[in-house]
């Protein structure tokens, strides 16, 4: 039978049954569904192969512990591996360190290194590469990504080639989250400095190899059969200079990148397209309302209860971000293992609200609809300014529906929309009454510079708060070494937060990784690395041509 006669067989056939089914009754129907339920879907067997095309800005370095590019980081982060990674709960978990132990007084912490790892040149992987690693994130600017790794480190220095030991100013919690950065090869950087981009072509132990690159075009990677994680399946990397986010996205839909990260708020329109998946994961990025306690108001805290319990935090995530993000109330992120559930909850309760408006003695003796009672024989209005940036198109609309939520409890809010300078000149000089902001929190957990009483004059706890047991707290959670003391501090740090609320939590906010269809595995973006597990990734094959007789 040829081919065009075996499929016109197969569709009478099926066009016969489907005619005869429509005539049975509903039980047929039901047992024939069932059937087609338990159907299973084979998965796709992985293949070895193919390029994967991506996109970068244009990098001032490839040195990853000079960059200060987030896109080239994600990039080097495939040539270069570092200590430790993050599990799924962001506890860190071994990587080139193979193991590790702190002292009693937990101010040593000893690191044994994998002896079975190799750069690409074939040259072995030891301690005096770490070593040299930390020296240069030590020398590298302020603004180098990876220059919080360091800090807290009094010394450091290796105990044989696979063994090394750094003694810190104090106890540190953050000790294995610093350990996160990128570890580059002594042998190929000691001596050298790299005055333009590409003069040092880039060695790590990473998944990928340095192939080329062409300035203002591309860099390529290529596979490393040699990885000690095992090879990954996809051969090639191609990472595409781009000037923005924008082109980018442009690109994607083009046909012209198979991978792009965003946070657009819009992102769902692409799951819309035929041959795309996305891949919906939560950041760092953490948005609160920061109210200055210099404002005699604001040191009322069942004035800051009823503002939190009256933000519909739901309705602002559905509206203004279509729902990507994740409510908290706190600064530790959800996914977190340090997160505490144990927390007070300002779930949406406007009735809870007017309530603790009226137990302390607010209301609305004038009838203008602004609440008010007499302080020390003067009387005192719920109104402030809220602060916002003029260029975050997305909070300055949260902003005025905050403005809005909140004058039904009988507050008058005036939103305040300054330039992105503006904005942050009034933080530093705390010329402000509350203002809608964020942080992109680092992986090292630590909250001094947001809350500690000594960052008000100098540092970044620009909203005023002092409190003994804050810093009291702040310091045990900086200093609890060891998964058990770590997680009681941080969870006696957050119900402090929570009750006291210095800052009126928010949310996370999420991003997406979006795929052509073509790639494939189990794609799990990861917040510090989102191509991060790109060894579970493969380019989906060629289906092999039907059998013509």
């Amino acid at each position: 039978m040829t081919k065009r006669l075996k499929w016109i067989a197969i569709f009478i056939f099926i066009l016969f049954v489907a005619t005869s089914c429509s005539n049975t009754g509903t039980e047929e129907m039901e047992d024939s569904q069932k059937q087609e339920e338990q159907v299973e879907v084979v998965p796709v067997e992985p293949t070895k192969g193919g390029e994967m095309i991506l996109s970068i800005r244009a990098p001032k370095t490839l040195n990853p512990l000079l960059n200060e590019e987030y896109t080239v980081d994600q990039i080097s982060k495939l040539i270069f591996d570092t200590l430790i990674d993050f599990d799924g709960t962001q506890k860190p978990i071994p990587n080139l360190a193979s193991e590790w132990t702190f002292s009693d007084d937990g101010t040593v912490l000893t690191i044994g290194l994998r002896s079975d790892v190799q750069w690409h040149d074939g040259a072995p992987f030891t301690a005096k590469d770490v070593i040299f690693s930390l020296d240069t994130i030590k020398k590298a600017p302020e603004s180098a990504t990876y220059k919080k790794c360091i800090q807290n480190i009094n010394s450091y220095k290796a105990i044989d080639e696979h063994s090394l030991k750094i003694v810190y100013n104090q106890p540190f919690s953050g000790a294995l989250y610093g350990l996160y950065f990128p570890i580059i090869p002594a042998h190929i950087y000691e001596g050298k400095s790299e005055n333009t981009v590409g003069e040092i072509k880039p060695v790590g132990t990473g998944a990928y190899m340095f192939s080329e690159f062409i300035p203002a075009k591309e860099l390529n990677l290529t596979v490393n059969n040699n990885w000690f994680k095992g090879q990954p399946y996809i051969e090639k990397i191609k990472a595409v200079i781009t000037p923005d986010e924008e082109t980018d996205l442009y690109s994607f839909e083009q046909g012209q990148l198979d991978v792009i990260g965003t946070d657009v708020i819009d992102w769902e329109k692409y799951s819309e397209q035929e041959n795309t998946r996305i891949h919906e994961y939560i950041t760092s990025y953490y948005d609160f309302i920061g109210l200055n306690f210099n404002k005699a108001l604001f040191q009322d805290k069942n004035i800051r209860k009823a503002i939190a319990y009256g933000i519909d935090r739901e309705a602002l995530l559905e509206k203004h971000y279509l729902n990507h993000g994740v409510i908290t109330n706190s600064p530790i992120n959800p996914e977190s293992w340090l997160y505490h559930q144990e927390t007070e909850q300002y779930d949406f309760d406007k009735e809870k609200s007017e309530q603790i408006l009226k137990d302390t003695g607010w209301d609305d003796s004038d009838n203008d609809g602004v609440l008010d009672k007499l302080i020390n024989g003067n009387k005192v209005d719920i109104s402030f300014d809220l602060l916002v940036s003029s260029e975050n198109t997305q909070r300055k609309e949260v902003a005025y529906e905050i403005q809005r939520m909140l004058s039904e409890l009988g507050m008058s809010i005036r939103v305040e929309e300054v330039s992105q300078e503006e904005f942050l000149n009034r933080l530093q000089t705390k010329n402000f009454d509350a203002f809608l902001g964020g942080w992109k929190l680092s992986p090292v957990p630590d909250f001094t510079f947001a809350f500690h009483s000594s960052q008000i004059e100098e540092g970044t706890n620009y909203v005023s708060f002092r409190s003994e047991q804050m810093d009291a707290l702040l310091h045990q959670a900086f200093t609890a070494v060891g998964e058990e003391k770590m997680k009681n501090a941080y969870g006696n740090l957050q119900k402090y937060i929570s009750d006291e609320l210095p800052y009126i939590s928010l949310y996370f906010r999420t991003a997406a990784l979006i795929t052509n269809e073509k790639i494939k595995g189990e794609i799990k973006p990861k917040k510090e690395c989102i191509i991060g597990n790109i060894q579970d990734w493969f380019i989906m094959g060629k289906i092999p041509a039907s059998d013509s007789n």
